[in-house]
């Protein structure tokens, strides 16, 4: 029970790197300055790139609790 509740924190997390990064592309697109540095561009992307793999973890997670839950037979 508690890997499933720590699986489902985990997949939240990432969706709200995801949003978040997917936020900070957003208004980095939007701005109005002369040159905005790649750098910002590159931490945006790593934000949603990270977000998406803690989306797996906790699949992966959830998929390894359910696993062990059928051949413990219960």
């Amino acid at each position: 029970m508690r890997t499933t509740v720590l699986a489902y924190v985990i997949a939240a997390t990432g969706l709200l790197m995801v949003l978040g990064g997917t936020w900070a592309v957003f208004v980095l697109f939007l701005e109005k300055t002369v040159r905005i540095p790649w750098r910002y561009y590159v931490v945006a992307i790593g934000m949603i790139a990270g977000g998406l793999s803690m989306v797996g973890l906790a699949q992966s997670l959830r998929l390894l609790a359910a696993i062990y839950e059928r051949a413990s037979g219960g």
